[in-house]
């Protein structure tokens, strides 16, 4: 009879495990790797959602200045090999405020640029 119970308590942990794996695995998706984005001074990143031709992103400014922010991603693989890119028209962000941007994929695919290694920042070609 014991055993029964244990085993019952098993089933019980081993679903509740996969319920919260699936509630939670959607949400994980849509959220920021910070070590994946290259810092930038001046600015954090929040929230990162893919689609299939663009990238909406949080872009917070942890200065008290205003500042311009715009450039463009790209997205690499581990190689260092370009999956994507994508561009940010130039924003104005009030200090200690965050701006949502929707960035605009001008190469590759938001299902691409969703497996990249690593963003990184081109601020010359806005």
């Amino acid at each position: 009879m014991k055993i029964r119970g244990v085993f019952k308590s098993c089933v019980f942990c081993a679903g509740l495990a996969v319920v919260l794996v699936l509630t939670f695995s959607s949400a994980a998706d849509a959220a920021v790797r910070y070590n994946r984005i290259e810092k930038v001074m001046g600015f954090r990143f929040g929230n990162i959602m893919y689609a299939w031709n663009k990238i909406e992103l949080d872009v917070v400014n942890i200065t008290s200045d205003n500042k311009m922010f715009g450039a463009t991603m790209i997205f690499l693989d581990r190689r260092g090999k370009p999956l994507a890119r994508a561009s940010l028209l130039p924003k104005k962000i009030a200090g200690m405020q965050a701006e949502r941007y929707t960035a605009y994929l001008v190469e590759g695919s938001g299902e691409a640029a969703q497996r990249a290694a690593s963003i990184i920042w081109d601020f010359g070609t806005r």
